[in-house]
């Protein structure tokens, strides 16, 4: 029987993250920023969470006795959310307790949290182990081809990379001359603004812009720009295979419908998926 461990734990998470980042939350988990992580904790909450889920959402953003869940979580330091992002885009290979029992919930692990994983029994650890060895073996074959060359083209070698570097350096000094250039007068548009039924790519200084006073700019979140408002009618597909394909948000009494999962751009809440009630009442009785 193998001896579990929290390193273990950590191992078996990322690998429950690499199937499922692509799945029904990919537009969070997918490429993930520390604003979307929050925004999924947001629509995980609205969901339901359990009680054992709710403990680790207690413990992770501190929250006080009597204090409002959602709001600690809207209220949270988002800068806290990078450790998470990290561990999950492979940068930092370990992360705390904490971090690990909210990522559990948010990939959906089970067993959780790390007392319950601990407690599961005996364990097969080689499906770990063996991606190690293959990426060691891998690592080992490149190498192996690299230095395989006759000695006849050890110098032709060593001379070509020496023409390479310099020529490297000379690309590099003017890209960096032209990319200071760039900045002065074209500043990255590396923000993003929800702009009547889709977000744009906004310069983050945006005092000037034309709609700033009315909707917030964000930090640019590529998965985000997928998400448009739709118009909708007795002819649109709302569902496949059983499934919705168009989420919806009530405001002033009007339903708003959008192509996919998320929160809404404007009031921030969390839209949810269109149901045969909602279509009858909000599409096929509008005149």
């Amino acid at each position: 029987m193998s001896v579990i461990t929290f390193e273990d734990y950590t191992a078996a998470i990322k690998g429950q993250y690499e199937e499922v980042k692509s799945g029904i939350y990919s537009s969070f988990l997918l490429n993930p920023t520390p604003a979307q992580l929050r925004n999924l904790c947001l629509l995980i909450l609205d969901n339901g969470l359990s009680k054992v889920d709710e403990g680790i959402f207690t413990l992770f953003f501190q929250v006080k006795q009597g204090e409002n869940l959602r709001r600690s979580i809207e209220n949270f330091d988002i800068e806290k959310f990078k450790a998470i992002k990290n561990f999950l885009i492979g940068k930092n290979g370990k992360t705390n307790p904490n971090n690990l029992n909210l990522i559990a919930v948010l990939v959906d692990f089970q067993p959780r949290p790390f007392s319950k994983f601990i407690h599961q029994g005996p364990m097969d650890l080689n499906k770990f182990s063996n991606e190690i060895s293959i990426n060691k073996e891998e690592i080992v074959n490149t190498i192996s081809q690299q230095n395989s060359f006759p000695d006849n083209r050890t110098v032709n070698l060593k001379r070509s990379k020496r023409r390479s570097i310099a020529v490297a350096i000379s690309i590099v000094g003017m890209a960096l001359g032209g990319y200071g250039v760039k900045k002065e007068f074209f500043p990255d548009k590396e923000c993003m603004q929800w702009n009547n039924d889709h977000y744009e790519e906004v310069v983050c200084e945006g005092s000037e812009i034309g709609f700033a006073s009315i909707n917030p700019i964000f930090d640019k979140d590529e998965s985000l720009f997928q998400l448009k408002k739709i118009e909708v009618s007795d002819t649109t597909t709302f569902f496949k295979n059983d499934q919705p394909i168009v989420w919806y948000s009530k405001r002033d009494g009007k339903c708003e419908f959008f192509n996919a999962p998320g929160l809404h751009p404007e009031s921030r809440k969390t839209l949810r998926p269109v149901s045969k009630y909602i279509i009858k009442k909000y599409v096929l009785t509008v005149n």
